[in-house]
């Protein structure tokens, strides 16, 4: 056990905002995967299919997270199937401000990169770099996981929805000029 006191810090990183741990965070994404949900239906076969699967995913994932944080029968199942407990959390609720910057630039950087090499090159590479600088994992990890992430955009979207993903400004017919 450890002896020494705790900081105000850690005090704070421990406690759970009452936001984070109520029902409203659940509600809101049931919300809004409903509202998708039925907004995608203006659109036409082909492009309602991805809004529909993702929204509809959303609405089972938020049903699911509502049911943990509710005391209906089940939820104490549903919390540790889910991992949704707050018990163990991974990160603190209240990151460093330089982290938080960090983690914006990551992502910014995975924009840029998608415009640049478009998406069946970018995500990958963008995983691969994430998972084995930012996460510190190792290199068959983060590999894996950029393949995990070819695969699944090349099934999803180029196999099962028909959909071409964006191929970005340098494999565009004009390059860079198309800026």
């Amino acid at each position: 056990m450890d002896d020494r006191a705790v900081t105000k810090e850690e005090e704070e990183q421990r406690s759970i905002p009452d936001t984070v741990a109520s029902i409203w965070p659940a509600v809101i994404l049931l919300a809004i995967g409903c509202a998708v949900f039925f907004w995608s239906m203006d659109y036409g076969p082909i492009s309602s299919r991805f809004p529909m699967i993702t929204s509809g995913l959303l609405v089972i994932l938020a049903f699911a997270d509502l049911w943990s944080r509710s005391r209906l029968p089940g939820h104490v199942a549903v919390r540790i199937i889910g991992g949704a407990g707050f018990d163990n959390r991974e990160m603190p609720q209240l990151p460093p401000l330089r982290r938080e910057l960090l983690l914006i630039g990551w992502v910014l950087a995975a924009f840029a990169a998608m415009a640049l090499f478009g998406a069946l090159l970018a995500l990958p590479l963008y995983c691969l770099a994430f998972v084995r600088f930012w996460a510190g994992r190792g290199w068959r990890q983060a590999i894996a996981t950029a393949l995990v992430v070819a695969l699944f955009q090349f099934l999803v979207f180029e196999l099962l929805l028909d959909y071409r993903l964006y191929r970005g400004l340098l494999f565009a017919k004009g390059g860079l000029s198309q800026w």
